[in-house]
């Protein structure tokens, strides 16, 4: 029986509201529900703070990971997300924007604003624009020479794509990527997809292919604030705790799906 509280009660119902969609129910849990509406509809599965890992879900459907602790700091940026996977986005076809390289400091506010992890600056920073406005962006890192490759081989990585919320940009993610193969004739272009929201098919339509996986990683959830922190930037005095005593000082551990990791060779 999942024990359902006020948090997850406001996500069951803003969801159906964006969603315009009446959604079933299934305790996999104490602390974890699906959601979906039909067997090839997409799924979301709602994990409680003190859930830790995640549930298996097999299933021919897109199925998404939402933890609590999201969900409570950033619930519009979340419902907005599975909207636009669900198809209800605003919808802007690429051929109607404009690439642009843009600063570090645009980047780094549209990242936080618009994505879901921490935002990072890169080295190489393109955005489309659609009527003046950026509608979507994409981070890259600067080149690494490789092993067994020609001295002027590169190796470079997508560290971040989002699009603004509500919208969703036909074609602009590969219309960003051409962008920046053109300027830079990379060797090939690597990137991670989290498998909570994404199976790398989207990835696999420009190009990628996969060439293996990360395992799931740990969060440390403030159980008093629902502040997420990597194990790098937990306080000082959590750090030196051990798993036991983190608990006991009210921080919860949280494990993600891990990722999928994808070259565009």
């Amino acid at each position: 029986m999942f024990n359902v509280n006020s948090a997850f009660y406001r996500f069951l119902t803003d969801l159906q509201k964006k969603l315009h969609t009446e959604f079933a129910l299934k305790a996999l849990s104490e602390t974890a529900c699906l959601l979906y509406t039909s067997p090839d509809s997409i799924q979301v599965v709602y994990y409680r703070c003190d859930s830790k890992k995640r549930v298996p879900i097999a299933s021919d459907s897109r199925v998404i990971h939402i933890d609590e602790d999201l969900w409570i700091t950033k619930p519009d940026l979340l419902l907005n997300r599975i909207a636009a996977l669900a198809g209800k986005a605003q919808r802007i076809h690429a051929r109607n924007t404009v690439v642009a390289r843009i600063e570090k400091p645009v980047a780094m506010a549209f990242q936080q604003e618009h994505h879901l992890q921490v935002a990072l600056p890169g080295k190489y920073r393109y955005g489309l624009f659609h009527e003046g406005e950026l509608v979507a962006a994409a981070v890259f890192s600067g080149g690494r020479q490789m092993e067994n490759k020609p001295a002027d081989y590169r190796s470079f990585e997508l560290l971040r794509f989002c699009h603004k919320q509500g919208l969703h940009v036909v074609g602009g993610f590969s219309k960003l990527l051409d962008a920046f193969e053109r300027d830079f004739e990379p060797g090939d272009i690597m990137t991670y997809a989290d498998k909570d929201w994404s199976d790398g098919s989207s990835y696999r339509k420009t190009g990628f292919t996969i060439v293996g996986e990360i395992e799931p990683q740990i969060f440390w959830v403030d159980k008093r604030t629902t502040k997420r922190y990597y194990e790098s930037t937990l306080p000082v005095e959590i750090v030196q705790k051990s798993t036991d005593g983190r608990v006991k000082s009210g921080y919860t551990p949280v494990y993600n799906s891990g990722s999928i990791k994808l070259v565009k060779a």
